[in-house]
């Protein structure tokens, strides 16, 4: 009995033993590839937090994939993603977080990757995607964390935004507060001011101390009455009705750049305390709303009037100017009947005034010795005199002078081959003729290769003639509305584009539309120069020097109420440039 008691005894002894070391067998390789991710995963964190992000990434990557007794897997997941974001990476942190979610959806961290995931939605400017993050988050601190995140991003948000924002999110208060605080910073309109007031009582918020108007008071009105901000009436085509249904023209669009760029440029006239309120009237196919713009109460208070774009509609406009002594300036517009009024400027140089500014750059360029062909369009024929006109009286000389049509363009050849016309110094052509440009061009190749080309902006586009032709003969290109578009970094174009960007229309624009740096110039010149002369502003628009500094560059002189600045391009090493920079 007893020796069967001490060997079952012996057996249970043995059957532990072997128990033990195989348990002991299993655990010691589990502690040591626990040991070997645990270092891992230090050597990682420890990256992470020296700010070698490219480093943690590698290694809490390398983690990732190793899915056996790994227990850190998901912090790799969450660490890479955090470590994504601090690179500006965003796509890859995404595909990470996408990635803890779908393999760990009960992971005891959520909370924080709806943090990172609300903090990469700001950083690429998608606020609902944020904001729908953030409102899903319960943990009080956590929530406290992402709500002081959401002002932070949301202020540097431009306020038509937010006001967009809070009318989506009514019930947020920190979207009221960040709105509240912007109004209160950058807004000086009454309807703005009632907003922010009905805010602060709605939610009971925190209320600034001082408004804008408050702020700049100490400075503006130290040498200024309240009186003296600028009253500018802008007069546009934009057609509202339809422009507010989403139907928009050409002349809409174009008066919503111009527009754009003078609100851009109001920033820098406030900065010289130069202050302005602009008054816009659509004047789209309304002749009566000149008569009433004349007859309200607000009109007593305008300082000068910009537009309209179209003849008629000018017409009225500048009868209202001259009654008044209102100064008027067109952007767009260059009609020769208008040259003569007193009380009128004109950005665009007329179609004289670029022929005859294309004949004093040659004849200091070139030489006095020139060959003319034009068609008998109105324009052309307008350009060719003016040209003529000009050249003959620093005592230039026509050595031949041709007509073009289908019937006369064989002539072409005949006159550049006679030998009285070798000494020709440049020849000027007024037409947008296809066949009498190839023409020109292939004579002249043989006979006069070395002979400038002046011409207008057509030729430029018929795509059967390539830029290197163009380059190898010479040829020069009238271009009235060249402009000199700003670097990357230029603070019109940062400011244009991230506008622009909030109303969908033209996103991820390279450079903005013309009509808007057209805007911007009138701006800061015209305005900028009423505002500082205001008893004296004719005079101080004649060579003024701030209107050369402008995008596109201005000359006004005594004499002449448009532009007497007239940029002529050409090719350069298959690039064009500006033959005659205001500098010279």
């Amino acid at each position: 009995m007893y020796f069967c008691i001490h060997k079952a005894h012996y057996f249970f002894k043995m059957k532990k033993i072997i128990l033990i070391v195989l348990v002991v067998s299993f655990i010691q390789p589990l502690q040591a590839q626990t040991k070997k991710l645990t270092a891992q995963y230090q050597k990682a964190k420890t990256f992470l937090s020296n700010k070698q992000y490219q480093e943690a990434i590698d290694e809490f990557n390398e983690l990732v994939k190793i899915h056996k007794n790994n227990v850190y897997r998901s912090y790799a997941y969450y660490y890479a993603a955090l470590a994504y974001t601090k690179i500006n990476k965003y796509k890859e942190a995404e595909k990470r977080l996408e990635a803890l979610s779908e393999k760990f959806p009960e992971w005891n961290k959520k909370e924080e990757v709806m943090y990172l995931q609300a903090h990469i939605a700001f950083e690429k400017n998608e606020d609902n995607i944020a904001i729908s993050y953030i409102e899903k988050i319960k943990d009080k601190n956590m929530s406290d964390e992402a709500e002081s995140m959401k002002a932070y991003y949301l202020a540097k948000r431009d306020l038509d935004l937010l006001k967009n924002l809070q009318a989506v999110y009514p019930k947020d208060k920190t979207i009221a507060q960040v709105l509240v605080d912007k109004i209160a910073a950058f807004s000086e309109k009454t309807s703005d001011l009632d907003l922010m007031d009905s805010l602060v009582k709605k939610y009971n918020l925190e209320k600034p101390s001082k408004t804008r108007i408050q702020k700049k008071a100490k400075s503006v009105y130290k040498y200024a009455n309240k009186g003296d901000t600028l009253h500018i009436a802008v007069l546009l085509p934009i057609d509202f009705d339809n422009f507010k249904k989403g139907k928009k023209n050409s002349a809409a669009n174009l008066s919503v750049d111009f527009y754009w760029g003078m609100r851009i440029a109001k920033k820098h006239l406030d900065s010289s305390n130069i202050f302005t309120k602009f008054y816009v009237y659509d004047v789209h196919q309304n002749p009566d709303t000149l008569t009433l713009l004349e007859k309200s109460k607000e009109f007593a208070q305008i300082d000068m009037m910009v537009g309209p774009f179209y003849d008629e509609d000018f017409a009225k406009a500048l009868e209202i100017a001259q009654k008044y002594d209102i100064p008027i300036i067109n952007p767009f517009l260059s009609n020769s009947k208008f040259l003569q009024a007193q009380n009128a400027y004109f950005m665009q140089p007329s179609i004289a005034t670029q022929g005859e500014q294309a004949a004093y750059f040659a004849t200091k360029k070139f030489g006095k010795k020139a060959i003319i062909f034009y068609s008998e369009l109105t324009n052309d024929l307008e350009l060719m005199k003016a040209h003529k006109e000009a050249f003959e009286s620093k005592g230039g000389q026509i050595l031949a002078q041709q007509k073009l049509s289908v019937t006369t363009i064989p002539l072409i050849e005949e006159i550049l081959a006679k030998p009285e016309n070798k000494e020709v110094n440049y020849v000027f052509v007024a037409s947008s003729s296809q066949a009498a440009a190839e023409k020109i061009l292939e004579q002249m190749k043989d006979k006069m290769p070395s002979v400038p080309i002046i011409t207008t902006l057509a030729w430029r586009r018929f795509a059967e003639i390539k830029p290197e032709t163009l380059e190898a003969q010479n040829v020069h290109f009238i271009d009235p509305d060249y402009t000199r578009f700003g670097e990357k970094k230029d603070p019109f174009k940062v400011q244009y584009n991230f506008r622009a960007k909030h109303l969908q229309e033209y996103y991820n624009m390279q450079n903005p539309p013309l009509a808007a740096y057209k805007g911007y110039d009138f701006t800061i010149s015209f305005i900028k120069t009423l505002g500082q002369n205001k008893n004296n502003f004719f005079q101080k628009v004649s060579n003024n020097p701030n209107f050369k500094k402008t995008y596109r560059g201005y000359i006004f002189d005594n004499k002449n109420r448009d532009n007497q600045y007239v940029p002529i391009l050409k090719y350069d090493n298959k690039k064009l440039i500006l033959a005659n920079p205001l500098e010279e």
